[in-house]
């Protein structure tokens, strides 16, 4: 069953039903494409629900279209909504709250703040993402492991290539701890 949200959206009886259809021939196919995009099941789930949200919004424009247009459509719709979430992502990474917790294991404790700061902006995407989960949300490699898919061992590894691609930043940027 459809979630009510998108039939809501659509008021003509005949449009449901083509919606429902398009719906279920082609979730999974939007969903692989997400996931390709993602990385991520959660993140996937939620591109594929913005996606059929908006297709809903536009429904009477996107039924009329040829079935060639239409399979188009759907999948700049995915990419839009994926790409979208990936900016939302990056922009939540570049904007992490940094505490003391972030440094005081290492002993990189007294680096200035706005010099941490610039380095964690200049960390990779997934160093930025390991970081932020150990120390800022304080999840341990078990929770880590589940979150990103990987193994604790992956994990436990992804942290201290990140804590040491970080020291190699704060080196370049004259600190010598």
């Amino acid at each position: 069953m459809l979630p009510m949200v998108y039939m809501a959206l659509i008021d003509d009886e005949e449009d449901k039903k083509a919606f429902d259809k398009i719906y279920y021939e082609n979730r999974i196919l939007l969903y692989s494409i997400a996931m390709k995009i993602l990385g991520n099941n959660a993140l996937a789930e939620e591109a594929v629900s913005d996606a059929f949200l908006s297709i809903a919004k536009n429904f009477q424009t996107v039924n009329i279209l040829n079935a060639h247009k239409k399979h188009k459509y759907l999948i700049i719709t995915i990419r839009n909504a994926a790409n979208m979430i990936l900016r939302k992502e990056k922009n939540d990474l570049d904007n992490l709250p940094l505490d003391e917790t972030i440094v005081s294991d290492d002993d990189i404790a007294s680096v200035d703040l706005q010099i941490l700061k610039k380095c964690m902006h200049d960390l990779n995407q997934t160093d930025k993402e390991i970081i932020y989960l150990y120390y800022s949300l304080g999840m341990d490699h078990k929770q880590i492991s589940d979150t990103l898919g990987i193994s604790q061992a992956a994990s436990r590894k992804r942290l201290q290539k990140a804590k040491q691609s970080l020291k190699k930043l704060l080196k370049e940027e004259g600190y010598n701890g």
